[in-house]
């Protein structure tokens, strides 16, 4: 009886399949023994076995029969089976969420290899001099000729050193290739590097000097140039320099020299009655760009041909007349696009009021479209002088205001506030303005009494900011004015080269919080003096002439922590004369980057 419960286990365990297999293939001992004790003859039940078992062998031999059937079905189950587990690994695999029998050891997981990028030129375009329209042709190139007979345009430039006191290589160039203007060796040809001193050698934490050029004349567009150091690209900087005292064209115009790209915003011109927008394109690499331009105004954006296409060769500079794309517009905003060579640009604003110079300027790129904008170096006249000016017949425009670009599809709700040295500055109705889709809005700063602000823009949509600033001596004289662009926040490892012959302060503002900024002079002679530490408070802006901070100072390295400071350059002409303008720091060094580099074919 042991055996005949074991035997039922073993056939109720096995499957259709195994009892058929079972039975067929059973000999008639083996079917003798499996039956009850003492059996010696078949039984009828056995007989019975037998026959049912050779004919479920003739019907598996033939393929029908319910085995048959039955293995049909176990076929079709572990298809449909089959077909469920690759569905599911198909939706886990979507999903992200994959079982550990579908991922591999980790083990055979490999990381993605990086290249390391080398480090590049430092390459800045500095604009070329602002010149008088004596023809234009619509959508053509215009003629220019000398703005006055005193106009001078120079460039001033530094390079940092190494912590070994190894200058790299660098100089400013014409753009279309010729004999260099200005090279690192004709920087401080009164002191050879062995006998410059060093800013902090006696402390033994570092020893680096720089190179500066200073007061060198261009008459073109230059670029200037210096050559990786250390596997990284060098803190450098350059400013480019116009000073005119007679002439249409009189005042003072100044910029940073511009790294090129492909993509940024031009905010501030204007091409009514008097006024004269150029926009100069500058291709300093060796590929062609294609240049596409996006134009709006106070009234939305506007439509015109010869806007897309535009080819700029290398090594050329070309000058586009914004009257012929957007006339009779008081306020002009320009977004420059290339495809190909990344280009530089910045556009010639000037005005004249009948026979009166109304001023010069060299508008810069603004910060990239975002939310949060912040333009500092807003330098406002004293109230009364600047009443005056606007009082005079055709003068109404020369007034400081705020001009905002909304360049997205829908309207702007913008909350404006404007930080002076102790703390902020209530603008009218509370900074609370809303500003029309695709157009240039203008936001009055009259009410601001006299000082250098910071102001910070909050939108709920993207904008492109930048102030328009003014300055006169008195009613019946000249007028300058001047545009300071949204700026980037300030870090380590960032330059500024001061524009000589001029008054310059350094205008530092802390929307957000407190920050403190560390300004490290540079000398005429590429010494570097004692840094100066400064604090500035949240909500606040300072402004830090550059006399304080040694004897006349070509250059300032800044270094900048805590929370978000942004800074500019303001100069004014030195006396009683109407000159201004602001010129934002440039962005620092980037550290080594690298690419992730995929193999495959």
């Amino acid at each position: 009886m042991i055996r005949g419960r074991k035997r039922d286990r073993t056939a109720a365990s096995a499957g259709p399949q195994d009892r058929d297999s079972t039975a067929a293939s059973a000999g008639p001992h083996d079917r003798d023994r499996s039956g009850e004790p003492g059996a010696g003859t078949p039984s009828e039940e056995s007989v019975d076995t037998a026959v049912a078992a050779r004919a479920v062998a003739r019907d598996k031999a033939a393929g029908t029969g319910a085995s048959a059937v039955r293995r049909a079905r176990v076929g079709t189950a572990v298809g449909a089976a089959t077909g469920v587990v690759l569905l599911a690994a198909t939706a886990a695999l979507a999903s992200g969420t994959v079982t550990d029998a579908l991922v591999p050891p980790s083990d055979t997981v490999r990381p993605v290899p990086v290249a390391a990028v080398p480090a590049g030129d430092y390459t800045a375009v500095c604009p070329a001099p602002p010149r008088l329209l004596e023809a234009a042709v619509k959508g053509a190139d215009p003629e220019f000729s000398p703005a006055s007979a005193t106009a001078k345009t120079t460039v001033s430039g530094m390079v940092l050193s190494d912590l070994s006191a190894t200058l790299t290589g660098s100089g400013l160039l014409p753009v279309g290739g010729g004999k260099p203007l200005s090279l690192i060796e004709e920087f401080a040809p009164e002191a050879s590097l062995a006998d410059r001193p060093a800013s902090s050698g006696t402390d033994g934490l570092t020893n680096r000097v720089a190179g500066v050029s200073r007061g060198v004349r261009v008459t073109d567009a230059a670029v200037f140039r210096a050559q990786p150091q250390g596997g990284l690209t060098p803190v450098a900087a350059a400013t480019s320099t116009y000073t005119a005292s007679d002439g249409d064209l009189r005042g003072l115009a100044a910029t940073a020299c511009q790294v090129p790209s492909s993509d940024f915003w031009l905010v501030g011109a204007a091409t009514a009655v008097g006024q004269s927008s150029v926009l100069l394109l500058t291709n300093p690499t060796g590929t062609p760009a294609t240049v596409t331009l996006e134009l709006y105004g106070q009234d939305g954006p506007i439509e015109a041909a010869g806007t897309r296409g535009q080819l700029v060769a290398p090594g050329e500079t070309r000058s586009i007349v914004l009257a012929g794309l957007a006339g009779d517009q008081d306020r002009v905003a320009v977004r420059v696009r290339s495809d190909g060579g990344r280009i530089a640009g910045v556009i010639q604003q000037s005005v004249l009021r009948r026979l009166t110079p109304g001023g010069v300027e060299l508008l810069s790129p603004s910060a990239p479209a975002g939310t949060t904008q912040v333009v500092p170096g807003v330098a406002v006249q004293d109230a009364a002088t600047a009443r005056r000016i606007r009082e005079q017949k055709g003068y109404a425009a020369a007034a400081p205001e705020l001009q905002v670009l909304v360049p997205g599809s829908s309207d702007a709700v913008l909350n404006i506030k404007v930080y002076g040295p102790d703390g902020e500055v209530e603008l009218p109705g509370g900074g609370v303005v809303t500003a029309t889709a695709g157009s240039v809005a203008a936001v009055p700063l009259t009410s601001l009494p006299e000082g250098s602000y910071t102001i910070a823009i909050a939108s709920d949509v993207s904008v492109v900011a930048s102030a328009r600033v003014t300055r006169g001596i008195d009613d019946g004289e000249p007028v300058d004015f001047a545009s300071a662009p949204a700026a980037v926040r300030l870090g380590s490892d960032s330059a500024m080269s001061l524009a000589e012959g001029v008054d310059t302060s350094l205008v530092l503002g802390a929307p957000s919080g407190r920050g403190e900024v560390t300004l490290t002079p540079v000398g005429a002679g590429g010494a570097l003096g004692t840094p100066v530490m400064i604090g500035i408070a949240g909500g606040t802006s300072v402004s830090v002439p550059s006399s304080s901070l040694g004897r006349a100072p070509a250059a300032v390295l800044i270094d900048a922590t805590g929370d978000p400071v942004y800074g500019a350059q303001v100069m004014t002409l030195p006396g009683a004369r109407a000159g201004i303008s602001v010129a934002g720091v440039p962005a620092g060094t980037t550290g080594p980057l690298s690419i992730p580099v995929e193999l495959g074919y």
